[in-house]
């Protein structure tokens, strides 16, 4: 293992770098727009657009890719991003942080797509687990790591800018030279809507909640945090105990899935997703550790929806569809990480700061109502016949190919 941990040092540098520099600008965005009045459904807006950018560059960065080759593409999406982020700086509006938020999200879409076909290629059958396990560590603690840099002193409003561009930049270096190759991704083949919820209705409806719960933290809990009258470090604290709330239970509540019923498992998280918002709502405003704890337990129980509503679909299927499957439910949560936010600046207009967390306590509550009904129309696989749960990041249809359920081509 220490070999291709060290083979892999780059690549696992270069994605660490650029996630830290991507997260530190998506919380940054969240608490700008506040200060430059933007109203929650604008802020919505514009925060979808990253998700809806990411899409497109999920089904056209393969074309440039094969063009190009890994590295040139890598080095022009991550200038491209580099320069979108100082760019928010001299056009402050709407419409323009908007198309910016589109291009960040389709170049990080090209830029996970280069590290994620290099990581299928170096791994093989009997490292791809742990290979997949600390890709996904490193993407979350990356993410975690970038808000702590919301506690630098920002004179003037440009600094922090400044500092998600210099490392969006430097997670270039250690691609750029890597000596390694790695061959161009295949396209996504996904299979229709009507297939997906034909074979798993909650896997389907699973996907489609988290992608609405995920993109709306994503995107709207930094706005959340300022309209609450947080400062930038407690923003960040907020940003950080939910991520690290994530990370912590994720193998637990997916050995736990494997042993029983995924159906259960699932609806409880949905209806503990559904508490804690509330939580948030009525006792997260009486102290500041009151509100990262409630952040803590949401993040603990609503990160792992996808990958557990991934798996149950898989339950009913054979390896060899898998991938293609597992591309469509990836398609379908990022239309609801369009669709979330958008709803949520709504309700955050019309509820005040109540509305983001009663967007996610009515979507997850929906759920377990949906989730309850599934159970009530056929069985479950037995243990024995269910797939075991991996978890996977959210990112493009590559990684997909790292799950060692699934053979590779």
């Amino acid at each position: 293992m220490q070999a291709i941990l060290l083979s892999l040092a780059a690549l696992y540098g270069g994605i660490s770098i650029l996630l830290v520099g991507n997260g530190l600008l998506g919380t940054l965005l969240g608490i700008r727009s506040v200060s430059l009045g933007f109203s929650p459904e604008i802020t919505g807006i514009v925060m979808a657009a990253y998700f809806a950018g990411f899409i497109v560059g999920s089904l056209s960065c393969v074309r440039i890719i094969e063009r190009s080759g890994h590295i040139r593409t890598f080095a022009a999406l991550a200038a491209i991003s580099s320069a979108a982020s100082l760019a928010h700086v001299l056009f402050d509006t709407p419409v323009a942080w908007a198309i910016l938020r589109m291009i960040t999200g389709f170049c990080f879409a090209g830029l996970y797509m280069v590290i994620e076909s290099w990581l299928n290629s170096e791994a093989d059958n009997t490292n791809r687990g742990r290979v997949l396990s600390i890709y996904m560590m490193v993407n979350l603690a990356s993410i975690a790591a970038g808000q702590l840099f919301l506690m630098l002193p920002d004179p003037g409003g440009f600094l922090l800018f400044c500092v998600a561009s210099m490392l969006i930049s430097l997670g270039l270096v250690p691609i750029a030279l890597t000596t390694s190759s790695a061959p161009p991704p295949q396209p996504a083949h996904p299979v229709s809507l009507a297939r997906l919820y034909q074979t798993s209705p909650l896997g389907l409806l699973g996907c489609f909640a988290s992608g609405l719960a995920l993109g709306t933290f994503w995107s709207m809990a930094p706005v959340f945090c300022r309209m609450l009258g947080l400062t930038a470090a407690s923003t960040a604290f907020f940003m950080v105990a939910t991520i690290l709330g994530g990370l912590l239970l994720l193998w637990p509540i997916g050995r736990l899935s494997d042993r029983f019923d995924r159906r259960h498992v699932i609806t409880l998280l949905c209806a503990s997703s559904a508490l804690s918002s509330l939580a948030i709502v009525e006792i997260g405003g009486s102290a500041p550790v009151v509100l990262f704890a409630c952040a803590a337990i949401w993040g603990s129980v609503t990160f792992p929806i996808y990958s557990l509503s991934v798996a149950h679909t898989n339950d009913f299927l054979k390896a060899d569809t898998f991938l293609a499957v597992s591309s469509g439910l990836l398609l379908v949560y990022g239309a609801g990480a369009v669709l979330g936010p958008l709803i949520a600046g709504i309700a955050m207009r019309t509820f005040g700061t109540a509305g983001l967390h009663i967007t996610l306590s009515v979507v997850m509550a929906g759920m377990v109502l949906f989730a309850i009904y599934r159970m009530t129309m056929r069985h479950s696989p037995t243990a024995k016949e269910r797939a075991t749960v991996v978890f996977v990041p959210r990112t493009t249809h590559v990684v997909q190919e790292l799950d060692p359920r699934i053979e590779p081509s």
